[in-house]
C-alpha cells in the first residue's frame, strides 16, 4: 500500500518578517518584538549572592567561634540549675554620712533537686547529721528534701545560718547542699527612723508580675525612701550555676546606689523622742512631726506616731507582729505628714491674713472691736440667728498683728466672710488664694503615698450635698475648720514659703546618690515649685505678726530662746466638745530661718499645749539652750 507524506509549506506575505531578520531585528533600537536580558542584570546577581554567602558564612564563624563561650554559657545555664543572687542593697546615710541602715553579711542553705535525689537514693547525704547542725527533726529535714525536690530545682534549706553552722556544712560536704551568700538589712534606730525609710518586704506575685527584674527570692522595698528609690537601691543580680562542667561562669551581684540624705540624725531622733514624750504623758498615740530648712525645701526630720519597728520585717513577721501593724486601728505604717488630711485651724490665718492686705480689705492698722462673738441671720429666714463665737472672749480692739498673735476668730470671720461694713474676701477669692498657695496640689515629695489638700467650694457643697454655700461656710473655711484639709507637709511648706520670703520648695527627703566611696554620682538639687501669690510687703508684714505670737500671743514659751521665733498656734475639733486636733506651727531664726517646724497631736480631749510644748525642745536643744522647758498654759 503506497505510503503518502504529508507537506507542509510556509507562506510568506511581504508584510511579515523572516526567521532571520526578526532575529537580526532585535538587536535594533527599532526592534518591537523582544531584547535579550542585560549582561549587568546576571552580574549584580551574581555578585548579591556571593555577598549574602559570605555574610552568612562570616556569621556562622562568628557564632561558632568568637562567641562560643556565651553561647556555651548559654547552653549550660538551659540544661544546669542556677540560683539567683540576690545583690547588696544600697546604703541610706544622713546628712553627715552615718548610716541609717546597714547590711549584715550572712549565709543560706540550698539544695540543688537534681543532685539531692541522687546523694538520698545511693544515700551519700547523711540527713542525721545535717538535721542536726541545722538543729531541726531528721524526719523533718527529710520530709522536707522530698517534697521540694519534685517542685523546685533548687529551694533553700534554712536560712541565716550562724557562724558553727557554716563551718560545720564547710567541713561535711553533704552531695547537692549548697552554702550561698546573703545580706539581712538591718535599720539603725529603726523605729526612730522607720516613718522616713520605710522597710523592705518578701516579693509577692503582684511584684513578679509587674517586673521582669525580681525573683521569688528577691526583698523590695516597701514604703518610704527603700520604695521610693528602689530602682537606685535594689543593684543587680549575681548567679551561682550547678552542673558537670568546669569552665561554667559564676556571674557576681553588683551592690545597689548609696544614697545621702537631707536628714539630720540627731535633729530626727530629739524629734521621735520629744514628740512621744508628750503623746505619752498625755495618754495619746496619734502624732506626726516635720522638720525642714525653709531655705531649700529639704526635710530635716520626720515622724508619724504610732510608729513601727521596721527590723521585725526582716526575718518575717510572727502573728503578734503582724496583728500589731497590720491590724491596729491606730495604722503605723500611714505616714500621717504627707498622707494625713487634717483641718489647719488657725494655723490657716497666716495666710488669711496675706489675702486679706493683698486685696486691701483691711489695713495692717485696721481693727475690730472686739473679739468676742458675731452674729448673722439666716438669708431665708430673719427671725434665725446665727451666732459665731471666739474660742475666748477679748476685749478691746484688734487688728490683723493682735489677731495672729492671739488667734481671733472673730477678725478672720469679718475679713473671710464679712460682717457689718466689711465686704470681706468671699469664698471665690479664698479659694483662689488657697489654690494659688498649692493647697489642694501634690508637692511631689520623695516618698510614696502623698496626698494632697482638699479646698471647699460652694459647686463643690451643691454638686455632692445639694446644699447652697452659706456665709457660715465662709467663716468655717477661714479659720480652717469646715471641708477644708490639708497635710501637715504642705503646712509646714506654706509657712516656709512665708519665712524664706515667698518661695514654696519642692520637700525633698535625698540630697545625693553617692557610690561606695561617697563620690557624688547624681545631686539632687532643691527645686522651685512656685511662689506664694502675694506681694513682697504683704509678706514681710505677716512675717512680722507670726513672731507677735511669740512676743505677746499664744507662744510666749519661746520668749526664752536666744533667737527670735515666728509662730502660730492652731485647734481643729474633731468631735464637738470631745476631741481635737492641736497644731503648731514655727520658724527660727526670724531673720535667716534654718528651721520650720509643724507639729500635729491628734485626738486630745482639751487644747494642753502639747504640740507646742514638743516644738519649744526642739528649738531649745537646736540652739543649744539648757533652760528647762516651762509648762505652757493652754493656747489656742
Amino acid at each position: 500500500m503506497p505510503i503518502f507524506k504529508k507537506q507542509y509549506s510556509i507562506n510568506i506575505e511581504d508584510d511579515l518578517a523572516s526567521p532571520e531578520e526578526t532575529l537580526l531585528d532585535s538587536g535594533s533600537e527599532f526592534s518591537n518584538i523582544e531584547r535579550p536580558i542585560h549582561s549587568g542584570v546576571f552580574n549584580s546577581m551574581f555578585w548579591g549572592v556571593t555577598a549574602l554567602l559570605a555574610i552568612i558564612f562570616i556569621f556562622t564563624l562568628k557564632i561558632a567561634i568568637g562567641d562560643y563561650k556565651y553561647y556555651a554559657n548559654l547552653a549550660y545555664q538551659n540544661r544546669s540549675a542556677n540560683f539567683s543572687i540576690p545583690p547588696a542593697r544600697g546604703v541610706i546615710m544622713d546628712r553627715e554620712g552615718n548610716p541609717l541602715v546597714k547590711n549584715i553579711p550572712k549565709f543560706d542553705v540550698v539544695g540543688v533537686s537534681k543532685e539531692v535525689k541522687a546523694a538520698l537514693r545511693d544515700g551519700t547525704l547523711d540527713t542525721a547529721k545535717l538535721a542536726t547542725t541545722l538543729k531541726i527533726e531528721k524526719s523533718e529535714l527529710e520530709s522536707s528534701l522530698n517534697q521540694k525536690t519534685q517542685e523546685v530545682s533548687i529551694f533553700f534549706i534554712a536560712t541565716g545560718l550562724s557562724k558553727e553552722q557554716i563551718l560545720a556544712i564547710q567541713g561535711m560536704k553533704p552531695p547537692g547542699v549548697y552554702l550561698i551568700p546573703d545580706v539581712e538589712r538591718v535599720y539603725v534606730d529603726g523605729v526612730k527612723f522607720s516613718t522616713v525609710l520605710g522597710y523592705v518586704g518578701k516579693v509577692n506575685k503582684d511584684d513578679l508580675a509587674k517586673d521582669q527584674y525580681y525573683s521569688p527570692t528577691d526583698t523590695i522595698g516597701r514604703l518610704g525612701i527603700e520604695a521610693n528609690y528602689e530602682s537606685t537601691l535594689r543593684g543587680e543580680h549575681g548567679r551561682i550555676f550547678f552542673g558537670d562542667i568546669e569552665d561554667k561562669i559564676d556571674v557576681d551581684a553588683q551592690n545597689g546606689g548609696n544614697l545621702v540624705l537631707n536628714i539630720d540624725a540627731d535633729l530626727q531622733r530629739h524629734l521621735y523622742d520629744e514628740l512621744r514624750s508628750v503623746l505619752a504623758g498625755a495618754g495619746l498615740s496619734r502624732g506626726a512631726g516635720i522638720i525642714q530648712n525653709p531655705q531649700t525645701g529639704a526635710v530635716l526630720a520626720m515622724v508619724s506616731f504610732p510608729s513601727f519597728d521596721n527590723n521585725q520585717f526582716a526575718g518575717g513577721l510572727s502573728q503578734s507582729a503582724y496583728t500589731a501593724i497590720f491590724q491596729n486601728p491606730a495604722r503605723p505604717l500611714f505616714n500621717r505628714v504627707v498622707s494625713g488630711l487634717y483641718n489647719p485651724g488657725s494655723t490657716i490665718k497666716p495666710l488669711m491674713g496675706l489675702m486679706t492686705l493683698q486685696e486691701g480689705i483691711m489695713g495692717p492698722s485696721d481693727t475690730i472691736q472686739d473679739c468676742v462673738s458675731i452674729s448673722i441671720p439666716n438669708p431665708f429666714n430673719t427671725e434665725v440667728v446665727y451666732t459665731f463665737k471666739n474660742w475666748r472672749a477679748e476685749l478691746g480692739s484688734f487688728n490683723l498683728r493682735k489677731s495672729i498673735a492671739n488667734s481671733c476668730n472673730i477678725y478672720f470671720f469679718t475679713v473671710g466672710g464679712g460682717f457689718g461694713k466689711i465686704a470681706g474676701l468671699g469664698i471665690q477669692r479664698i479659694v483662689k488664694y488657697l489654690e494659688g498657695s498649692f493647697a489642694n496640689k501634690i508637692l511631689g515629695i520623695d516618698l510614696p503615698s502623698e496626698e494632697h489638700g482638699f479646698v471647699p467650694t460652694p459647686d463643690w457643697k451643691e454638686s455632692t450635698r445639694g446644699e447652697p454655700w452659706y456665709q457660715g461656710d465662709t467663716y468655717n473655711t477661714s479659720i480652717g475648720q469646715g471641708d477644708l484639709s490639708v497635710t501637715p507637709l504642705w503646712l509646714n511648706s506654706y509657712i516656709s514659703a512665708i519665712s524664706n520670703g515667698g518661695t514654696i520648695y519642692q520637700p525633698q527627703i535625698a540630697e545625693r546618690i553617692v557610690d561606695s566611696n561617697k563620690n557624688t554620682i547624681k545631686l539632687i538639687s532643691p527645686k522651685v515649685l512656685g511662689t506664694l501669690p502675694f506681694r513682697d510687703d504683704v509678706l514681710s508684714e505677716v512675717k512680722s505678726d507670726m513672731e507677735e505670737t511669740v512676743i505677746s500671743g499664744t507662744a510666749q514659751i519661746f520668749n526664752d530662746l536666744p533667737v527670735r521665733v515666728g509662730a502660730k498656734t492652731g485647734t481643729a475639733e474633731v468631735v464637738k466638745g470631745q476631741s481635737i486636733n492641736s497644731l503648731f506651727t514655727a520658724f527660727a531664726p526670724f531673720e535667716h530661718p534654718e528651721l520650720a517646724v509643724t507639729v500635729l497631736i491628734e485626738g486630745s480631749a482639751s487644747n494642753q499645749g502639747l504640740a507646742l510644748r514638743a516644738t519649744h525642745a526642739i528649738f531649745e536643744w537646736y540652739f543649744n539652750q539648757t533652760v528647762p522647758i516651762l509648762s505652757p498654759t493652754p493656747s489656742e
